[in-house]
This record gives C-alpha cells, structure tokens and sequence, in this order.
C-alpha cells in the first residue's frame, strides 16, 4: 500500500479532508459531489513531479481555477495536498527495508507575476531521526528563493536513497479515465522492448493483452475470466500484433452455436470495451510486479448492465493485492457484492460550502449493523453520508 493518509487543503471544492485510504478505496457520492477533485488531487502530485506546478496547472485551467471558493465569493490563496506513504526499499536488501515517509506540496501564486509557484515543499521520515526532512538540505542546490516553479524532489538523485524511492514511487502512480475510441483503435505507435503501461485514456490496450497472453497466461486468463462473467456469450479480448506493419488492434472471442467466434474491433460494444481495459489497468504486468503503485480509476462500473457490476468488484478487491486501488463511483449496483467492505468506502457528498469526505458516520454504520440497510441499500438511499472529517493539513502535524 503506498498512500496511508492523505490530507488536502483549498483544492478544488475541498476546503479540507484529511483521510486514510486502504489497500482498495471507493470514493462513493453523488455526481459533482468531488470525487474527481480529490483523485485529481493526487494525480497532481505525479503530474508536478514529472512536469511543474504551471505546466500541471495550465490543463487544469490555471491556479484560479484549482484554488477553492467559498459559497461567498471569497478564494484560498493557495492550496495543500500532504501524504503519508509507506514507500518500498530504495535498494533490495535487509539494511533498506520498506519506510514511512509524509511529504507536503503547498502551491500559491508568486506575489509578483501572479505565476504559480512553490510556497512550501517538504519531506520528512518516520523513525528516521538521523534524517530529520531531506529537502532543507538540498535548498541551495535546486531553488535559489522561496518562490520557483520547480520541484526539490522531482530532482533528487539515487544516492538521497529515501528521497530518491519517494520520488519514484509518486512518479509511478496511474490514473485512468478510459475513452472508447482510444480503446477501440488500431495501437501504430512503436513496439517497445520490455513491458507496456496502458495509456490513461486506454492506449496499448490490445499490446498489453498481448503481452499478458505470452509472459503471465494466468493473468490473461483471470482478465477473460472476468469477462464472460460478466459480458454474454463472450469468451475473451486478444491483442493481435503485426510486427511487419508495427501496429497491434483488439480481437473479440463470443461463443455461437457452442464455438468461439472472432469479432471484429469496430463492432465490440462500449461496455464490453471500457471493462477489458479497467481490467488491463488492474492486472498489467507493472501493476502485478510493484511497479505501479497505485491506480486510480473514474467510474469503472461506466456502461456495464448493472446486474454485472457485482463481479467487477471482484476484480477490485483481487488487484488490491498487488497494488493500490482508488475508483470513483456513484451506483450502488457496484456494491452488491459479498467482498464489498464498508472499510472501503469514502464517502464524498457536497454540503453547500464545499465537498465533505470521510468514512460512513455513525448513523450510516448503525443502519448496516442493524440490517436495516444493506451497503447499496445505504447509497441508493442517500443515507450514506460521510463521518465528520478531520481537519486538513496543519502547521503542526507531526512531518
């Protein structure tokens, strides 16, 4: 598990969260109730390592546009996202084992362009008092004054050990937000040598099937397995690759007359599409052996019949064991499934003055202890609600 607790202050509508996710997390609410936002959160973090704040921030609609607003008109001036994390070895022997880490990225606007720019950056270990926070020390080095728009950690080298494997780690995540013409289309960007990462929108789908099929049969066959669960008559996706032309597209398998029958890519279905590649995200040679840490996916259960939603969630809880899992969803037909654990859920839902997210409260908990509610009983309802939060990222929490 790499993130255990995360804290966000003035981002998007959330005024404060603080929050500690678990192996699976299901960000559960309304539509606009901020689900997004907070995955988004994260997802800048990775997005201002491997770029900066103004180039994270520019799709994103510039720093106005990410800095909360209250009910009232009133603008943060400036926002804070803090994670803990258990970040893995720095090097594969019993002297570096796994470590806790917290580290702090506040972002506000230079006082004199206007320009976003790092006002607070700042990474600390626990049970590590030799270390104390490794990024003071490299001040001098990388950042000159108070405000630039660039990052300490981003440039850490292998010998800062600890630093170095923080770094990576964030820089590894994955967020998914899967579109159907990019899953659906003929993959003619170059084979590359070693794994394939599929691409957040759904690109190299059928190459990363491809390459399950040869290096991890297993995987490939727990993927069609969900598949026929959950899609009628079909049997399983392939990745076809053609190394003379450099190109790789989608083969279905369906069963006729008790024979499996090839279907052509342009006439698979939107579900049918969408849920091979959160299953390629899920069960992706890089997610099974570590190498992406966390994955995050907007709404996976997205055009599947309900009644099929309850095996996905399987899905969920099995790539949890290998990697970090956060989704986003607002059906309840998702959670009509024996392995769905009311631990798993945050709550998000929009109070007037902004999003609100935490564990099912007391009432929530009741409801389901009691059998008076089953888990997506208690969302269909809108009694789930979130538990009072507590407070977001503060000038003496324990770095």
């Amino acid at each position: 598990m790499l993130l255990t607790r995360v804290q966000i202050e003035n981002f998007r509508s959330i005024a404060a969260c603080d929050v500690r996710p678990g192996p699976l997390t299901v960000l559960a609410g309304p539509n606009a109730a901020g689900k997004s936002n907070f995955l988004d959160a994260l997802r800048f973090i990775r997005d201002v390592l491997r770029l900066s704040p103004s180039q994270a921030l520019e799709p994103r609609g510039g720093l106005k546009e990410v800095l909360h607003q209250s009910p009232a008109g009133g603008q943060a001036e400036s926002f804070r996202i803090r994670l803990e994390l258990s970040a893995p070895a720095s090097e594969p022997d019993a002297e570096h084992s796994p470590f806790d880490a917290s580290y702090l990225l506040e972002v506000a606007a230079d006082p004199e362009d206007g320009s976003p720019s790092i006002r607070r950056e700042e990474l600390s270990f626990s049970g590590m008092p030799d270390r104390g926070s490794s990024l003071p020390a490299l001040q001098g080095q990388f950042r000159s004054g108070d405000w630039r728009d660039d990052l300490i950690l981003s440039k850490v080298s292998r010998r800062h050990r600890e630093a170095y494997a923080v770094a990576r780690s964030l820089h590894a995540m994955r967020f998914y937000e899967l579109h159907t013409p990019v899953l659906r289309d003929i993959d003619q960007t170059p084979r590359r040598r070693g794994d394939v990462v599929l691409g957040e929108r759904g690109e190299h789908l059928a190459r990363v099937l491809s390459l399950l099929a040869r290096h991890t049969p297993w995987a490939k066959e727990t993927v069609d397995g969900y598949v026929s669960t959950m899609i009628e008559n079909a049997a399983g996706l392939d990745g076809k690759e053609f190394d003379e032309a450099d190109l790789a597209y989608l083969v279905g398998r369906f069963l006729e007359d008790g024979r499996q029958k090839e279907v052509d890519r342009r006439s698979l279905s939107e579900g049918t599409l969408r849920l091979v590649g959160v299953l390629a995200a899920l069960f992706q040679p890089r997610a099974l052996n570590g190498s992406i840490p966390f994955i995050g996916i907007e709404e996976p259960e997205v055009s599947l019949h309900p009644p099929m939603l309850g095996a996905l969630y399987d899905a969920l809880v099995g790539a949890s064991h290998n990697t970090q899992v956060m989704v986003t969803t607002q059906s309840a037909d998702l959670l009509d499934n024996s392995a769905a654990d009311p631990s798993h859920l945050l709550v998000v839902r929009d109070n007037g003055h902004g999003s609100i997210i935490g564990p099912i409260d007391q009432s929530g908990r009741r409801l389901l202890a009691d059998g008076v509610l089953s888990l997506p009983e208690l969302l269909r309802s809108g009694e789930m609600r979130p538990g009072i939060p507590l407070h977001g990222v503060q000038e003496g929490d324990p770095r």
